[in-house]
């Protein structure tokens, strides 16, 4: 174990706790500056910050402090922004306590989710277009499960030319997939299906099935039933496309795992973390071989990654 981990967390913790986070991502200061902005002591804020320095949290310009463009950057294009993303992340030790959600996002999820895959959407966008370049052949015609703001599938559809892209999601939220085509420049080519994909009627006319970040907001009987249901969508010789938190295999992605695992359980009820290994088995059983992974994200969105399955031909 590194036991300067303890320390640095300790040190984050108390920087979130004091604001000192929030101010450092506004503006940059000395440590006394920041000590003086927050009433903070100044020797003590001094430590902190050489913490917060050396773990790649801020950075130093002369006697100036502040936070890193890619900490800036990351927290500001994640839902809800950086507030959020503190306010959540500060809720652990309540969470710990009682195992209450800090937000229930698999409650009724169209109201709050048609507020948030905008966000999702600029957050994923380069994962998106490096997953577009990493796809073996072209399709033609794609069905986006659960679409979002359709920032997977959209980005197939510029990448291919040739590639129509149908959205299903539930009505509210297909506002913003229609608001990204448009913007993308590929509105023509594009059609949804408005509806639950529990009980909507799926016709069977698509040479590629995206499921991405949906299967984690699902039961595992209701995950299964996701993945068969878009297999079945699937002609002959058709894709299926599984994004989500699948990267493993090594300490470093098995810990982006597990700390989304917490972040998802924070705000769901019944959310988890799947492995590929589970993933797999259920593509298998739903009639899909060469279950094969694809590796494509930045290390800025940990653990992301893909499951791509062939249906036979005949």
């Amino acid at each position: 174990m590194n036991r300067d981990l303890l320390g640095h967390a300790a040190a984050l913790s108390a920087a979130v706790q004091t604001g000192l986070l929030t101010r450092l991502l506004e503006r940059g200061d000395s440590a006394a500056g920041h000590a003086a902005a927050l009433q903070l002591d100044a020797r003590a804020t001094e430590r902190v910050l050489d913490v917060l320095v050396a773990f790649g949290w801020a950075v130093r310009d002369g006697d100036s402090v502040r936070a890193a463009p890619d900490v800036a950057a990351d927290l500001a294009r994640a839902p809800g922004g950086a507030q959020q993303q503190m306010a959540m992340w500060s809720y652990v030790p309540q969470f710990l306590r009682t195992g209450a959600p800090f937000v229930k996002m698999d409650g009724d999820r169209e109201p709050i989710y048609a507020n948030v895959v905008a966000a999702l959407g600029r957050m994923f966008a380069p994962e998106a277009a490096r997953l577009a370049e990493r796809l073996p052949r072209a399709p033609e015609r794609v069905l986006d499960i659960g679409c979002g703001s359709g920032v997977w599938s959209l980005a197939l559809a510029q990448k291919f030319p040739g590639a129509r892209v149908t959205g299903l999601d539930l009505p509210a939220v297909l506002e913003a997939f229609r608001a990204r085509a448009a913007e993308l420049g590929v509105a023509d080519r594009i059609a949804t299906l408005p509806g639950d994909v529990h009980v909507i009627d799926i016709p069977r006319a698509f040479d590629l099935v995206v499921i991405a970040n949906v299967l984690r907001i699902e039961s595992p009987e209701r995950a299964q039933a996701i993945v068969q249901r878009a297999a079945a969508a699937l002609v002959p010789g058709g894709q299926l496309l599984v994004v989500d938190a699948l990267a493993g295999g090594t300490p470093e992605r098995e810990q982006g795992r597990t700390v989304y695992g917490l972040h998802l359980a924070m705000r769901t009820e019944h959310g988890r973390v799947y492995t590929p290994a589970e993933v797999t088995a259920w593509m298998r059983g739903a009639g899909l071989a060469d279950v094969q992974p694809i590796e494509f994200a930045s290390e800025q969105i940990g653990g992301v990654a893909a499951l791509l399955g062939d249906r036979a031909s005949q």
